[in-house]
């Protein structure tokens, strides 16, 4: 049979094509984010929470002055009926009345703990009240130079996040009260891509509680046809030139934050749906609804202060908001069979009839959702002489995630609130790095602990999810000194992955799947046999005189870096592949310094960097520490031959390389996924307190040892005629799975092998009481399973959380290299057990039949105490680490044949139940 070697990389290319002295980009931070546009009409948006909380029958009840019908404004009976919905809403009248919400302090506390955050962040406030309100001084337009009046916070402390008002006066002010609790302390990752998670595709933020009219919660953030439309974009924050802060600022005060809108600098009139770049939307299309509402408070019932209501500018809003309403009021998306939203109708009918043109001024499209991403390098000489913060302060809802743990919590359609992440404090209690936290087990979380907290110099994760639900005004604020970010997906052009595969022949054929096209003058510099386009990393062992590896001083292979240079010698395309991005094909061979080529090619585990800048010295570039003198001489000296930025049609670029764990890594993908086989998700399960008071006994005072919270069962794969081992264990498994009986004797040697805490008599704690003894049925199985067959030694973690998202217990456990090659010969010893020497396999021994097995995992329906597991669902996260392996393999029962696999990584979340029957 062919066997095709398949390399993937995910790497960020250069933009502009100029020297390499070229000047500086504009000092930003720079975040990617997702906007979901909704329509007004939708049930959790435009519910006018703080209004209904006392006038809920005279908004039922209203009729426009024209004598629309009763409820046009889709304030129905649905609408009536969920008034709990509107009523947690945490806001003044909420919080007066029915006692609901969380008032916030002057310092931009909460003063009531918040027990959604960990409790090294659940800081309160003594009080007073925050308060925000309009400011009783006026300033001038920075655009048209007329009185602007203000709002912002009448008595917030200095280092309080936001706008606050001059001299702290205000001519009016209400307290500010959000509403904590609506999500889940932790993000649920449920995507891979390549070996990595998926940060924008693959994150779920889970409603926690039915807050604050949140009925719909999971359609917020992801991508639902005929409820929202989708749009993939960046936040630049720029510098503020007097301190050390990066600042976003859009409020009232400025006209608000309009991120789907193209607003008039001057007149500040609508003019368009703002442009985006079409080629990294998902489906390729810039997609949005017209605005659908009006940056103007204007509630469909006879609001007593309609009559003098003005905008910051000082223009009274009375007509245009009785126009509104007269055309079907905020959540009409279609005015009397216009085709066009209410908002819109009002806007062109009003500006009509009045100068100024007022309407287009308030026409805007709110109602939208936004997540945010970044990755952020924590280094401890950044917190010195005062540490990182992330600040934000705004209206409506916010969530702020870091490692996928909650770190601010300002739920609820509210005033302008204010949060503050603070980096120092997150690092010291090691957040989001403790077992059973999302991330734990992840690049972010290497090297950290809870006695020292994060390691210096390593990557973490920013989420925050924001969203817009009424129509008077979007307000948001962002203060940040992170120092490094990782580069944007969606601000920086980047090539989703590189595949090379080698045919029967040995000739590699090279795709590289971008997200946007190359310039043409990129083309034309790419495509020079004759100059460098990239830097390949490779590490090299060191062998001794007689071929075998040298070892250094504490035992381990000595180890080279090499960098070589990759010469393009044909690059063709794009060709529009749809979601895979645009292909380029190319060729191009691999060469030395001195211009030798050198052979093979790209291999698995090289690194690939582009725009490499030149820099006299190691650390010139901020650099030092990431490579050593002789990896930087090279660097450099390739620096010299690569004289290009790649570009791409968009003009945007990446100055430079960066540190090595940025660069594209490349592996072979020979088999893309590990398939995980579940057992029966029955409720019903045969009774575990017996055994559960053994788990009970091994943790005493403390916890289980997370080796001993499941059964991890490695079953060899027998050797079968002209079938492929892999497909025969996954057609058998549901067989393989099933335990034996209560009190079953070791299992006889040369079959299974067991691990966990019936492992020295060689046995499973979880049984099976023969009540149902039909393949693919398992409610007769104590524990919960998983199979998945494997040529390669691994690592599995598995996480168990309640149906609140509540840590219960966790699985890990790394099976070596001679576990693995024991347990397919049927034993468990430490000492490595002798493999075979097959025809067809050289030097490379077979261990077991056939070089396969099936592994199974019994998870043990107990906490990380030892206690039983109380009767209700259950969330598994189960991720699956394979470890690249070369082996000899019976590919079809009886063909031998040398394999290498490479690093693979698979990531499943199941959910499963319990109900314990008695005993049988």
């Amino acid at each position: 049979m062919k066997f095709y070697r398949w390399i993937t990389l995910g790497a960020l290319f250069g933009c502009s094509v100029v020297g390499f002295a070229q000047t500086a980009a504009q000092d930003v931070r720079t975040l990617d984010i997702v906007i979901r546009d909704f329509q007004p009409n939708h049930p959790d948006f435009e519910n006018f929470s703080e209004e209904s909380v006392n006038h809920i029958n005279e908004i039922y009840n209203y009729r426009t002055a024209t004598g629309a019908a009763m409820n046009a404004f889709g304030y129905d009976a649905v609408w009536y009926g969920n008034s709990s919905l509107h009523n947690t809403c945490g806001n003044m009248n909420a919080f007066e009345k029915y006692g609901f919400g969380t008032q916030i302090g002057v310092d931009g506390l909460p003063m009531k703990a918040n027990l959604s955050l960990p409790g090294y962040l659940q800081n309160t406030s003594l009080g007073p009240v925050l308060k925000y309100g309009e400011c009783n001084q006026k300033t001038k337009d920075a655009v048209t130079g007329a009185d602007v009046t203000l709002r912002g916070y009448e008595n917030a402390k200095d280092d309080v996040s936001g706008y606050k008002c001059p001299a702290g006066n205000t001519n009016w002010s209400n307290p500010v009260i959000y509403t904590p609790g609506m999500v889940m302390p932790y993000l649920l990752f449920t995507k891979m891509d390549g070996e990595k998670l998926d940060m924008y595709d693959g994150v779920i933020i889970q409603r926690a509680n039915l807050y604050c009219d949140n009925q719909f919660f999971e359609q917020w953030y992801v991508d639902v046809p005929g409820q929202n439309k989708r749009v993939n974009t960046t936040m630049d924050i720029p510098k503020d030139p007097n301190s050390k802060y990066y600042v976003y600022d859009y409020n009232y005060n400025n006209g608000g934050y309009s991120p789907l809108d193209s607003i008039n600098p001057t007149t500040r009139e609508w003019v368009m749906n703002k442009p985006c770049n079409a080629s990294i939307q998902p489906n390729g299309v810039c997609d949005q609804f017209e605005p659908q509402t009006l940056s103007i408070f204007c509630p469909p019932y006879n609001y007593q202060y309609a009559n003098n209501q003005a905008d910051f500018l000082g223009n009274n809003t009375f007509e245009l908001c009785k126009e509104w309403l007269n055309q079907g009021g905020p959540r009409a998306t279609n005015s009397a069979g216009s085709g066009h939203s209410a908002a819109w109708q009002a806007a062109v009918m009003y500006d009509a009839t009045h100068p100024g043109k007022l309407g287009m001024k308030h026409l805007r499209n709110y109602a939208f959702t936004m997540m945010g991403y970044a990755s952020f390098k924590y280094k401890q000489s950044n917190q010195i002489p005062t540490p990182e913060v992330f600040e934000f302060a705004g209206d409506d809802d916010m969530w702020i995630f870091v490692d996928g743990v909650l770190v601010v919590d300002l739920g609820g359609t509210h005033l302008s609130a204010p949060g503050k992440v603070n980096i120092q404090t997150l690092a010291v209690n090691n957040h989001g790095c403790h077992a059973g936290e999302p991330l734990a087990t992840y690049t972010n979380c290497l090297g950290a602990s809870d006695a020292t907290g994060w390691a210096d110099d390593t990557w973490h994760h920013l989420h925050f999810f924001y969203a817009d639900r009424q129509s008077d005004g979007s307000n948001i604020y962002i203060r940040t000194s992170l120092a490094e970010l990782a580069p944007s997906r969606y601000g920086q052009p980047t090539v989703n992955d590189v595949v090379v595969k080698v045919d029967e022949n040995g000739i590699s054929h090279n795709s590289m799947y971008m997200n946007v096209p190359l310039a043409d003058s990129s083309l034309v510099a790419i495509n020079n046999p004759n100059v460098p386009s990239m830097v390949v990393l490779r590490n090299i062992t060191v062998l001794g005189p007689d071929g075998t590896p040298l070892k250094t001083i504490t035992g381990q292979d000595s180890v080279v870096t090499m960098v070589y240079g990759f010469y393009v010698t044909t690059m063709t395309g794009p060709i529009d592949k749809g979601a895979a991005g645009l292909m380029y094909q190319f060729e191009g061979v691999v060469k030395d310094l001195n211009g030798n080529v050198i052979d093979g090619g790209l291999l698995g585990d090289d690194r690939l960097a582009f725009n490499v800048p030149y820099s006299q010295g190691l650390n010139d570039d901020g650099n030092g520490g990431n490579y050593t003198a002789q990896e930087w001489a090279q660097l450099m000296a390739w620096s010299q031959k690569v004289n290009f930025y790649v570009a791409a049609s968009s003009g945007k670029h990446v100055e430079g390389f960066d540190e090595r764990e940025k660069w594209g890594k490349i592996s072979y993908t020979a088999v893309a996924q590990t398939p995980v086989i579940p057992d029966d998700p029955a409720f019903d399960r045969p009774d575990f307190t017996a055994e559960a008071q053994t788990l009970t006994d091994i943790a005493g005072s403390g916890t289980l040892p997370t080796d001993m919270t499941a059964d991890l069962v490695l079953t060899p794969i027998p050797a079968v005629s002209n079938s492929d081992p892999l497909k025969w264990a996954k057609d058998n498994a549901e067989t393989l799975m099933i335990s034996g009986p209560q009190g079953a004797t070791a299992l006889p040697v040369g079959s299974s092998v067991v691990y966990g805490a019936g492992q020295n008599e060689n046995k499973t704690l979880c049984y099976n009481d023969g009540s149902a003894n039909v393949p693919g049925k398992k409610s007769n199985e104590t524990c919960t399973s998983w199979s998945f067959p494997t040529t390669q030694p691994f690592h599995v973690n598995i996480r168990v959380f309640d149906h609140l998202g509540h840590f219960v217990n966790q699985y890990n456990k790394r099976v070596t290299k001679e576990e693995f090659e024991n347990a397919l010969n049927g034993l468990r010893s430490s000492t490595q057990s002798a493999g075979l020497k097959m025809p067809g396999c050289g030097d490379t021994p077979m261990y077991g039949a056939t070089g396969a097995m099936l592994a199974t995992i019994k998870m043990y329906p107990v906490t990380d105490k030892g206690r039983l597991l109380a009767t209700g669902p259950y969330v598994y996260q189960m991720t699956v680490v394979k470890d690249a392996y070369t082996y000899c393999y019976e590919s079809n029962g009886n063909n031998p044949t040398t394999m290498t696999m490479p690093f693979q990584r698979t990531t499943e979340t199941i959910r499963r139940g319990y109900r314990r029957t008695q005993k049988k």
